[in-house]
């Protein structure tokens, strides 16, 4: 690609008729009962979220969506950045179990009605955190989700995965979110300020220059957080590079539901327009 042409695909992701585009970011929060024992250092960083987004004076509509096995709550929906207001201990509870695919799948969707009915051709960010793996899901499969992200991803949309406490590769994987290593970022259940900044910095980055790469954490961010999985993870997938003629790995192919998707779920349909 020449110098030309690359400038003007750049021009394309930030500007709409000589205007910077508009940014759409739906977050998708983990309000499950195992968020409980950092309940005050989520609030504290998804605060510390929106307040970086606030200031980076970028066009962003924000979306809020929080979920669990009882209950997923439309926080904000298609806000002004300006308007979000903080979150409180009154009203973020945690309590109950992840049906991370149902709720996935269903702010996906609803995100794309929103944007459809816009009239125009937003950057689109989907930020999914959660701190378990899927565990209750029964509308739809890792497979639909699989399917619905590689659908969005090839209509332009970014997706980012926080995973708290665990390895965040696998959980997404798990959950049908094949997304790219640099996008999938672990974090120390005591380091969420740290690694809500660091997707902070990233999307008020994003809604600037609307820069793909701008998404991926960065080694410092990643050492901030405490993320304990990606070092290990590049690793090991050099010395599977280096194999040859290695059997294909167990359980490839295309996700099914399987039994840890068995059980109760109400994540409810929800409109962001």
């Amino acid at each position: 690609m020449t110098t030309e042409n690359t400038q003007a695909t750049d021009q394309d992701a930030t500007t709409t008729n000589g205007a910077p585009k508009t940014t759409f970011v739906s977050f998708l929060l983990d309000e499950t009962g195992s968020m409980e024992s950092i309940k005050d250092d989520t609030i504290g960083g998804f605060n510390e979220y929106v307040k970086t987004l606030q200031g980076s004076g970028g066009d962003i509509l924000f979306s809020l969506v929080s979920f669990n096995s009882s209950r997923t709550e439309k926080r904000h929906v298609a806000d002004p950045i300006g308007e979000v207001r903080p979150l409180t201990a009154a009203d973020y509870r945690p309590h109950a179990m992840t049906p991370l695919i149902d709720a996935s799948v269903k702010l996906i969707k609803a995100t794309d009605e929103a944007v459809a009915r816009r009239g125009d051709d937003p950057n689109v960010v989907i930020v999914l955190q959660t701190d378990g793996q899927e565990n209750v899901s029964v509308e739809y499969t890792r497979k639909d989700l699989a399917l619905l992200v590689k659908e969005k991803e090839t209509a332009g949309w970014e997706f980012v995965f926080l995973g708290a406490g665990l390895d965040a590769f696998d959980a997404a994987h798990r959950a049908g979110l094949v997304l790219s290593d640099q996008r999938v970022m672990s974090y120390g259940r005591a380091r969420s300020p740290q690694a809500f900044a660091g997707i902070a910095m990233n999307v008020a980055e994003y809604a600037e220059r609307g820069m793909s790469a701008d998404l991926d954490f960065s080694p410092d961010q990643r050492a901030a957080a405490g993320d304990e999985y990606h070092d290990r993870r590049e690793r090991k997938k050099a010395r599977k590079r280096g194999r040859k003629g290695r059997s294909p790995r167990r359980g490839s192919g295309a996700p099914q539901r399987g039994a840890e998707d068995a059980g109760a779920s109400t994540v409810d349909d929800f409109d962001l327009s």
